[in-house]
């Protein structure tokens, strides 16, 4: 006897903003995922998202949440509203997939994967470049030791600064936010992916340039002050005891450095920007003169942003308890979080992990 196919899971976008336009691309191929609703505090912007993507059902977050049959809510709001729309969507029955980061402190994020779980619902998050074939090729280099026993990374997000792209940068420095705070997720995310859970964490920072200016858009030659340091490095130890360097800084001018290198006890491994699903990656073994490529996986569908969101899906069709993304976001924030307070007082800071089980689940 054949079981009867089940109906795609039903998904409100909550928040229509750019970055909604890439989670669509690759959402609305999806043959187990349908949008029937979106929502934005600004109504015009949600029946505008709304008109381009032919999506049935829009309106503000609290009207779509209550009165719309969601299995699924995608909360891409500023990170300061993440918290209280995903408890409103538990409130209505729904699994949350968040955009990064999970919540703004750790008690928040920790709060939010123990209701979820009284509710016997699920929570993924970004970001969701580990799902991509980059990652997962140089996850199976190091589990099949192609460098050896990994002891030591690198890794680097060293740029001019937003405001020579961004038409309005002010969000990007305040207090809190940062490069660490903006950028910082993608790398810790992908290390810990690779390489395991942070224990023990120092850190420290400076301000280079306190006074920025808008190179672009309407108020091109404004200038406005910083609140976040602009250059921070981390010195991380996993679990696994790998020894961790994290630059993040809008300080820089050019840079050669690569993105994220690994390092082992029989090669170095190198990988491309973890903001992006794409890229090569590159190893080279001891002794060896030449770089080489890994292969990837042939993907069938896009690997674009909202992979995450499939990958959730599948979760919530397996039956599972947990979701995997969600905790792993929740521990960067608590690394993130530990990086503060390393930079602040001037000790170092040593990280408790949600649940023993769940740290293995990192990777």
């Amino acid at each position: 006897m054949t079981s009867r196919p089940q109906p795609p899971l039903r998904c409100a976008i909550i928040g229509c903003g750019q970055i909604a336009h890439e989670y669509l691309t690759t959402l609305q191929r999806a043959a187990d995922l349908t949008i029937i609703a979106c929502a934005d505090i600004d109504i015009s912007a949600a029946t505008k998202f709304a008109e381009h993507h032919g999506i049935p059902e829009f309106g503000t977050p609290g009207d779509v949440l209550a009165n719309s049959k969601v299995d699924v809510a995608v909360i891409l709001t500023p990170p300061a509203t993440h918290i209280d729309l995903a408890r409103l969507a538990f409130d209505a029955g729904s699994h949350v997939y968040v955009e990064k980061p999970l919540g703004l402190t750790a008690a928040d994020s920790e709060l939010l994967l123990r209701t979820a779980s009284d509710k016997g619902l699920l929570v993924g998050a970004a970001p969701d470049t580990v799902l991509a074939p980059p990652a997962r090729a140089a996850h199976y280099a190091l589990t099949t030791g192609a460098i050896g026993t990994p002891h030591a990374a690198d890794a680097a997000l060293l740029a001019p600064g937003p405001e020579n792209w961004h038409p309005a940068p002010q969000p990007f420095y305040a207090s809190g936010t940062g490069p660490l705070g903006d950028m910082g997720p993608y790398y810790l995310t992908m290390l810990t992916y690779l390489l395991g859970p942070i224990e023990y964490v120092e850190a420290t920072a400076t301000s280079t340039r306190s006074e920025r200016t808008i190179r672009t858009g309407p108020h091109t030659g404004d200038t406005f002050r910083t609140e976040a340091p602009t250059h921070m490095v981390a010195f991380l130890r996993s679990r696994n005891q790998a020894l961790i360097t994290v630059t993040t800084s809008f300080d820089i001018a050019a840079t050669a450095r690569p993105h994220l290198e690994i390092y082992g006890t029989d090669g170095s491994l190198v990988l491309p920007d973890p903001n992006f699903h794409d890229g090569s990656v590159r190893y080279r073994r001891r002794g060896e003169q030449i770089w080489q490529e890994l292969p990837q996986d042939d993907v069938d569908v896009s690997t674009g942003r909202g992979l995450g969101v499939l990958d959730l899906v599948d979760s919530i069709r397996s039956g599972a308890s947990d979701c995997r993304s969600g905790h792993r976001a929740h521990h960067v924030v608590q690394t993130i979080e530990a990086i503060e307070f390393a930079r602040t007082s001037g000790h170092p800071a040593e990280l408790r992990l949600l649940r023993e089980e769940r740290c293995a689940g990192l990777r």
